[in-house]
């Protein structure tokens, strides 16, 4: 079974590479809603890998999902396998 993860990095010019964001989005709809918004395809068919969002998607998400996103963040959002 895969789901989607959201994370955060500062931007390359801070030169700080550290994990700052990470949220996994729970449960199968929500999933399938993201992969819609970001990929424009359905989940099954996402690749591995990450993708990065623009600030437009960022901004999506955080309404569907009701998270706080920071500005000051590059965002990506990326597969993974449940275990």
């Amino acid at each position: 079974m895969f789901y989607l993860s959201i994370t955060g990095f500062f931007p390359d010019d801070k030169q700080d590479e550290s994990l700052q964001y990470q949220f996994d989005i729970e449960g199968d709809q929500l999933n399938q809603d993201v992969a819609q918004l970001t990929e424009s395809k359905p989940l099954e068919e996402l690749q591995p890998g990450e993708l990065e969002l623009t600030k437009i998607q960022v901004a999506q998400l955080s309404t569907l999902l009701k998270i706080n996103l920071r500005n000051d963040l590059e965002y990506f959002i990326g597969l993974r396998s449940r275990p």
